[in-house]
């Protein structure tokens, strides 16, 4: 994560101050395609979520995501 002096996030396209949208749910992991139907909750094993920080540019639009309380 690249910060400035003001600690904002820069954009690493455009150098851009970016705007942080908040903290977003990733799920990972589980299987995909028409296994759920066929084994139930069992399709699901190993499935997680990663809480992850989305910063915008408002310059070219560009989105980054950071593993949500690291620095």
């Amino acid at each position: 994560m690249q910060h400035d002096r003001t600690g904002s996030v820069k954009c690493s396209n455009c150098g851009a101050t970016m705007e942080s949208q908040g903290v977003e749910q990733f799920r990972v992991g589980g299987t995909t395609g028409g296994w759920k139907p066929l084994f139930g909750e069992w399709a699901e094993l190993g499935e997680g979520m990663i809480p992850m920080e989305v910063y915008v540019c408002p310059q070219c639009r560009k989105i980054e995501l950071f593993l949500a309380g690291r620095e």
